[in-house]
C-alpha cells in the first residue's frame, strides 16, 4: 500500500510540475505575442501621422509646428504611459483626443470629425494603443478630397461594458490594393483576444 501511496504521490506531483511548466510557457508565449503587437502598434501610427505633416508643410501650413508639437506629445504617451499593462482610460481618451486634433488640421472644409465619450471615464483602466488604428482607419478610408464626409468617434462606458464606435463613410476604393494592408485591425483583433478573450465582440 505504501508503495502504490508514494508512486501514485510522485505521480501527482509530477504532472503539477508538468502543468506548471506548461502554464508558464503559455504565458511566455502570450507576453511574447503582445510585445511584438505593440511594437506593431508605433511604427504603423508614426507613418501615417508623418505622412499628415510632409502634407501640411507641402501647404506651407501655419499648423505644421503645431502639428509637430502634438506628435511629440503622442510619441511620449506612447513611450512613457504605454508601457504598463494597463493605463487609466482618460489619459487614453487624452491621447485619442490629440491625435484627432491632429488629423482635422488637414481636413478641408467639406469634412468634419467628431469626437464624444460619456460615463464614468475615471473609475476604469484598459489596455494602451487599442482604439488607436480604429480611428485611423476612420480617418484614412472615411475622407474624400471632393466629396463632403463626416467621422463620429463615440466611446461610451457603464460599470461593466465598454462601447467604442467610430462611424464614416467608405472610400477605400480610392485606395491601391498594396495600400490597404488591414495591419491596424488585424492588431486590434489579435490583442482583443489575448486581454479580454471572451469578453469581447467587434464588428
Amino acid at each position: 500500500f505504501s508503495i502504490i501511496f508514494s508512486s501514485s504521490l510522485a505521480l501527482w506531483q509530477e504532472r503539477l510540475r508538468n502543468y506548471d511548466t506548461q502554464q508558464q510557457i503559455m504565458l511566455e508565449k502570450v507576453a511574447a505575442e503582445l510585445a511584438v503587437l505593440k511594437l506593431q502598434v508605433s511604427p504603423h501610427f508614426l507613418f501615417n501621422t508623418l505622412n499628415n505633416i510632409r502634407w501640411l508643410a507641402r501647404k506651407k501650413s501655419e499648423n505644421t509646428e503645431d502639428a509637430i508639437i502634438k506628435l511629440s506629445q503622442l510619441l511620449r504617451y506612447m513611450l512613457y504611459q504605454s508601457e504598463s499593462d494597463k493605463v487609466p482610460l482618460a489619459q487614453e481618451l487624452d491621447y485619442l483626443q490629440n491625435y484627432i486634433e491632429l488629423q482635422k488640421m488637414r481636413i478641408s472644409g467639406k469634412n468634419t470629425a467628431e469626437f464624444v465619450f460619456e460615463g464614468p471615464i475615471h473609475l476604469h483602466t484598459i489596455e494602451p494603443l487599442l482604439f488607436i488604428p480604429l480611428v485611423e482607419n476612420a480617418f484614412k478610408y472615411g475622407l474624400h478630397s471632393i466629396e463632403e464626409s463626416h467621422i463620429l468617434i463615440k466611446l461610451f462606458v457603464d460599470n461593466r461594458t465598454l462601447t467604442f464606435r467610430t462611424e464614416n463613410r467608405n472610400f477605400d476604393h480610392n485606395f491601391k490594393e498594396e495600400d490597404k494592408t488591414g495591419i491596424g485591425l488585424q492588431n486590434v483583433k489579435k490583442r482583443l483576444a489575448l486581454h479580454y478573450p471572451e469578453k469581447h465582440q467587434l464588428t
